[in-house]
């Protein structure tokens, strides 16, 4: 019983404890001038930008109240994995990763090209 346990726990996958982070901004490097954004609010909604590296000007303009100047949607978590579909007037995307302790690492789809790209986010609290 305690082998069975013991084997149990070696080759379990691993589910993350850490929940999604409403208290900041997570950000991945796109380019040398450009980070990527996302926001989570607590009632299900999720912001998504580009935008300058310097946090200090993306805090003042990046919330939900500015939402035609960013994509917007909803977000769902299920097993310690996060996915989302954006949309703004400057396109839509679609996003899945997991959930890691004050990061993310999310794969990011353009539904009309069908091109993807990953990203690893760490969050930026507020």
């Amino acid at each position: 019983m305690i082998l069975h346990l013991l084997l149990f726990l070696l080759f379990a996958p691993a589910q993350s404890s850490c929940p999604i982070r409403t208290d900041g901004i997570y950000t991945a490097p796109v380019d040398q001038e450009t980070d990527a954004h996302i926001r989570f609010y607590p009632e299900g909604i999720v912001i998504v930008s580009t935008s300058v590296k310097e946090m200090k000007d993306v805090k003042t303009w990046f919330h939900k109240e500015n939402s035609d100047r960013v994509l917007k949607g909803k977000y769902k978590i299920k097993k310690g994995k996060v996915k989302f579909s954006v949309k703004g007037d400057t396109g839509e995307q679609q996003f899945s990763g997991t959930i890691g302790c004050d990061k993310l690492e999310m794969t990011i789809t353009d539904p009309l090209t069908k091109a993807s790209t990953r990203r690893n986010y760490v969050l930026i609290p507020l």
